[in-house]
């Protein structure tokens, strides 16, 4: 099973869950309704859990860095939402 680091060094089960819900939650950000992104963010999600499937421990910023990725390829806007958000309400 996958474990997740967090940056401020806790450690936690992976969820998919919260992965779908930000991809959900930039969408409408961006100015879409999750029914019209759905494609992208069913999409993006595999991506990620493709990479995730090999179980270990993996940081939370080379999750973010792969889902930036893949929405920087399908769909910009979206990828702008997260990135303002992080801005916004994350410490660097």
């Amino acid at each position: 099973m996958t474990k997740v680091l967090k940056r401020k060094g806790s450690v936690e089960p992976y969820k998919p869950d919260k992965i779908k819900g930000s991809l959900q939650k930039a969408a409408v950000d961006a100015g879409y309704s999750v029914e019209e992104k759905q494609d992208i963010i069913n999409e993006v999600f595999a991506n990620i859990n493709k990479k995730l499937d090999k179980g270990g421990k993996i940081k939370s910023d080379t999750i973010r860095a792969c889902l930036l990725t893949e929405l920087d390829k399908c769909e910009p806007y979206m990828a702008k939402s997260w990135r303002n958000f992080d801005k916004k309400y994350k410490p660097p």
